[in-house]
């Protein structure tokens, strides 16, 4: 059976746009951003994510991406609810082209009362926007979602791909509701671009370690199947469940490739919702790639 890419579970990240980010060496020139808006529109997808904390990408986007476009931003840390403040004063009066504000905290939960994150929602809810909440642990999820379980503009960015499951297998046994996960490092810092001949010096000193816990917790050998078609099986997997998946992109090449290879049938022959109860962490991938 074909498969069809619904296009609003794909978001485009700008993180790599003015960074280095994840090895990429190249920064895009504005001109370069702006060409990249251009075409955005016309591959069907309508969702960028960014972040003051990405150089000045967000301005950029903010100024430049087409009416259509949905922009979610991230709020960097802060102290209190002055500073709350604050931050959001500087997105000034772009705040009506922002669709999500995620807090790009990772401690924001441990730090902040219940009282006072359900402030900072009211707020965001004033000025027209859903809350977001970028998270690492299971912990902070448990907590946060204990907080808004009824509030479904309350979303979470999490990092799900083939080396950690965890997230999955918790949504999944706490049915938390899907539409409200956004999947991201899903691939795996640019691992599964890389062929299979360069995948062990990805892992130095811990290669063979990672393929023994690969095939024994996730029951295919990496000589079986490459992370690439593994890794877009996933992808479809969270697709059919609603759950939109974040990519980091630079070129107008590298998001029809994401778009040709998410609709492609890899006849990965995977039982996904088995093999993510079946599955545990091996580590956070950020520890095991260079």
């Amino acid at each position: 059976m074909n498969y069809h890419i619904r296009m609003e579970n794909i978001i485009l990240g700008s993180a790599g746009w003015r960074n280095k980010y994840a090895g990429k060496e190249n920064i895009l020139s504005k001109n370069e951003i702006r060409t990249l808006l251009l075409e955005i529109p016309k591959s069907g997808i309508r969702h960028i994510d960014t972040a003051p904390s990405y150089g000045d990408a967000e301005k950029i986007i903010l100024k430049w991406a087409d009416q259509s476009i949905r922009i979610d931003t991230k709020l960097d840390k802060f102290d209190d609810l002055q500073d709350f403040y604050n931050k959001l004063k500087k997105l000034g009066r772009s705040l009506n082209r922002i669709h999500t504000i995620y807090f790009h905290d990772p401690e924001i939960i441990q730090k902040n009362s219940p009282s006072e994150l359900f402030k900072y929602y009211e707020e965001v809810k004033k000025i027209g926007c859903n809350m977001g909440f970028s998270l690492y642990d299971l912990k902070s999820l448990n907590s946060a979602y204990s907080l808004f379980p009824n509030n479904y503009d309350v979303l979470f960015q999490l990092p799900i791909n083939l080396l950690d499951l965890k997230f999955l297998k918790f949504i999944l046994e706490n049915n938390i509701e899907l539409d409200r996960i956004i999947a991201r490092s899903i691939f795996s810092r640019g691992l599964i671009f890389l062929d299979d001949s360069q995948i062990p010096s990805c892992f130095p000193n811990n290669y063979l370690k990672v393929k023994e816990l690969f095939e024994k917790n996730y029951q295919k050998p990496f000589s079986q199947k490459s992370l690439f078609e593994l890794t877009f099986s996933l992808i479809k997997f969270c697709h059919k469940k609603e759950i939109k998946t974040l990519f980091g992109v630079n070129t107008i090449e590298e998001i029809h490739s994401i778009i040709k290879n998410t609709q492609k049938n890899f006849n990965v022959n995977f039982e996904w919702d088995d093999m993510i109860q079946q599955s545990k962490t091996i580590n956070k991938i950020e520890d095991l790639v260079l």
